[in-house]
């Protein structure tokens, strides 16, 4: 698959600088957030049904996404490219499944947060939990991998240092080096972006009004945090509260919404 041991127990348990291998850091650490996302994926296409609102209208955030993701997609078709041309044909680099399949599967995953921009726009659905956490896991299994590619790097530049200066070609362990830290840039902003809700819905099933609860809009960040309710615990710390502080009920717990599928529910029972 790699080229190299995926897994060595005398790295990684038996030592006092532990470390993954190479070939463990670009398949397992990688692959496992686009296995979680394409496995949890059902999660946001019930986002987009059960949704009651419409009609995000585009935004700095939104472009945002789209731009970076976009960035992702180009970094990671140009590994591909780059990997049948610098290791394909008559080159002395051997081409592993890891240097196809690994842009592939980081390509089609990518692709598929990108169809997801647009959708949630259209359908009103201003965070979800599943992006969010696909990128949080993305970037800190990425982590290992910063360090070993500065370690390589290092290396590379103490053995050129020591070595009769020379013209060379751009190498495979150069572009590496360039392309990880791209890419892991990229994903670092699509975390942070992530950890903001989109904005407000043109189209809505209920009004929502300006004292409205701040959960309908919060970010799944901040739904997991609680800190959407920061504001009114400082507000209950500093000064008593009354009744006027308290927010709007969410209009999908007022009794108009509720008591129908009661009454529903009782009446069969009742029957």
């Amino acid at each position: 698959l790699c080229g190299s041991q995926f897994w060595n127990s005398t790295e990684t348990w038996y030592t006092n600088d532990p470390d993954f291998t190479p070939c463990f850091e670009q398949t397992a650490l990688v692959w496992t957030p686009c296995a979680f996302y394409w496995l949890f994926v059902v999660f946001d296409f019930y986002y987009l049904k059960a949704s009651l609102d419409r009609n995000i209208p585009w935004n700095k955030l939104n472009i945002s996404k789209a731009l970076v993701n976009v960035g992702l997609l180009v970094i990671t078709a140009l590994d591909l490219i780059m990997a049948l041309i610098k290791k394909g044909g008559d080159s002395e680099l051997p081409l592993y499944a890891l240097d196809v399949w690994g842009p592939i599967i980081k390509f089609a995953t990518f692709l598929l947060l990108f169809i997801f921009i647009p959708l949630n726009r259209k359908y009103g659905v201003q965070t979800t939990g599943c992006q969010f956490l696909f990128w949080f896991l993305l970037v800190i299994l990425s982590i290992p991998r910063c360090r070993t590619e500065v370690r390589l790097d290092k290396e590379r530049a103490e053995i050129l240092s020591s070595d009769q200066p020379t013209e060379q070609d751009f190498s495979w362990e150069e572009y590496q080096f360039a392309s990880f830290f791209i890419f892991f840039t990229f994903s670092c902003l699509m975390l942070i972006l992530n950890c903001f809700a989109d904005g407000m819905p043109r189209q809505t099933k209920y009004q929502r009004g300006e004292n409205e609860i701040p959960e309908l809009s919060a970010s799944f960040l901040s739904r997991i945090t609680y800190q959407w309710f920061d504001r009114m615990a400082l507000k209950g710390y500093r000064n008593p509260l009354e009744e006027k502080d308290l927010w709007d009920l969410r209009p999908q717990d007022s009794c108009s919404e509720v008591m129908p599928i009661f009454a529903h529910h009782w009446n069969q029972n009742v029957r």
